[in-house]
């Protein structure tokens, strides 16, 4: 065995021997290369060293180069933004101007517009057309707000003019409704807010607005000379009037009562209508009723005793003189008298009940009109309304007089309407409580007749 062993460690021997060497020389390739690879590491960093520098200088210089970029960067970012605020803040300068001159603009429209409302009936003729012209070029979208500036300018300027013409009197040629209805030439005399007019053909006065439109010339007695020598000779004494001619123009709208009923249009008639029937059948039943004779004293006292005592052609006789319709009702009582008590209560009540259409009729028509009149009246007043609201659509609301008509159809109806319903109500009133005085009546002397006629069963 342990030669075996021996022979085996001894074949091992040169194996091991030539490992060794090959380890020997795996070391010695291993470093050399090592060796190469310090010294190109070496040179590599030498080299790397070398180039360092400029590159550090040239990253220097481009950082250098970048802030200075970015400065400028900055500086370029707020002037823009400068800019753009000055560029908004401009923008916001030029609406607040553009909304001052629309404002200006707006501003002298209306007062040129108040030159025609307040302007004198007799020259709105000489300032018509200036308006007009003036309101028409402001509601042009192609002028410019330049132009339509200066065409207001200069119809302020006229109405500037006019308020001192008015200071010290004007005198100009116009036309105005002389009393006798007709259409003249003449001359008007304007101071202040006072306006009179003076005729070729020698009519002269006050001259205010009419309903035609045109100025209407109300006679001054006393007056008319020197009116018309101002006028021709531009010197002279006028007639003031302190009321600045409210008093006349109060006077002028006197009117007729038929002129009143005619104002309140065609709801008016059916009014009236219903008011003449309503009147006539008030007559009517007032006279009817009142004319209903009471039953005298004592004479159911005087029937009873006579049935009481059997004289029963003389008890028919004596309850067919009492008047009226308690005396048919004593009678149909008296022929029925022996009839048990319940029996003649309801003949009696019969004949009360047939009466009582008699005496209450026509009444209902009476009531009909007084329920009737005010919803005319309104019917009257919305269509007046409706009239209206057709004027301001198209008129607007600057001329009241223009409206005039509806509203007074809208009032005027209602009016009517009222002055006929609360009369008929009242008579309404009155007649049911003397028919229904009457019926009680009748019903108290049926009660004491039947207690009368059958008193002599108990």
């Amino acid at each position: 065995m342990k030669s075996v062993a021996v022979a085996i460690l001894l074949s091992f021997v040169p194996a091991v021997l030539l490992a060794q060497n090959s380890l020997d020389g795996a070391m010695s390739s291993v470093q050399s290369s090592l060796d190469n690879s310090l010294q190109e590491l070496k040179e590599l960093r030498e080299e790397v060293a070398e180039k360092k520098v400029p590159l550090a200088k040239e990253l220097n210089s481009l950082n250098a180069e970048v802030r200075e970029l970015r400065k400028e960067f900055e500086k370029t970012s707020r002037t823009g933004d400068a800019k753009t605020l000055d560029i908004s803040s401009l923008e916001v300068n030029v609406k607040q101007r553009q909304d001052e001159v629309d404002y200006v603009i707006s501003l002298m429209t209306e007062y040129i517009s108040n030159i025609e409302s307040r302007a004198d009936p007799s020259e709105r003729a000489l300032y018509q057309d200036m308006i007009d012209e003036t309101l028409k070029t402001v509601d042009d979208p192609e002028l410019k707000r330049i132009e339509v500036i200066t065409a207001q300018v200069d119809a302020i300027t006229k109405g500037i003019g006019r308020v001192d013409s008015l200071i010290g009197g004007q005198l100009f040629e116009g036309e105005a409704v002389v009393p006798s209805g007709d259409l003249e030439s003449g001359s008007f005399v304007l101071f202040g807010p006072v306006s009179y007019f003076a005729s070729g053909s020698g009519s002269s006065g006050l001259a205010l607005e009419g309903s035609s439109g045109q100025p209407s010339v109300i006679d001054i007695e006393g007056e008319s000379g020197s009116i018309g020598s101002l006028a021709s000779s531009s010197a002279g004494t006028l007639p003031l009037d302190p009321t600045l001619g409210k008093a006349i123009a109060i006077a002028s709208t006197d009117e007729t009562i038929s002129e009143h009923v005619l104002k309140g249009g065609v709801w008016v008639f059916p009014i009236l209508g219903f008011a003449f029937v309503s009147l006539v059948i008030s007559i009517y039943k007032l006279y009817e009723l009142m004319t209903i004779k009471k039953m005298p004293s004592g004479s159911i006292t005087k029937v009873v005793k006579l049935i009481r005592s059997g004289k029963k052609e003389e008890a028919l006789r004596e309850a067919k003189s009492v008047p009226g319709p308690m005396g048919d009702m004593l009678h149909v009582g008296t022929q029925s008298s022996e009839e048990p008590k319940e029996l003649l209560e309801e003949i009696l009540l019969e004949k009360m009940v047939s009466t009582q259409p008699k005496i209450e009729r026509l009444l209902s028509i009476i009531a009909v009109t007084a329920a009737t009149a005010p919803l005319l009246g309104l019917l009257g007043t919305v269509t007046g309304m409706i009239n209206t609201f057709k004027l301001i659509t198209i008129f607007g609301t600057g001329d009241a007089k223009s409206l005039s008509g509806g509203i007074s159809e809208a009032l005027i109806t209602t009016e009517f309407g009222l002055i006929v319903a609360i009369p008929s109500l009242i008579f309404h009133a009155f007649l049911s409580r003397k028919a229904k005085s009457i019926m009680a009546s009748m019903e108290r002397s049926a009660m004491s007749f039947v207690n009368g006629v059958k008193a002599k069963s108990d």
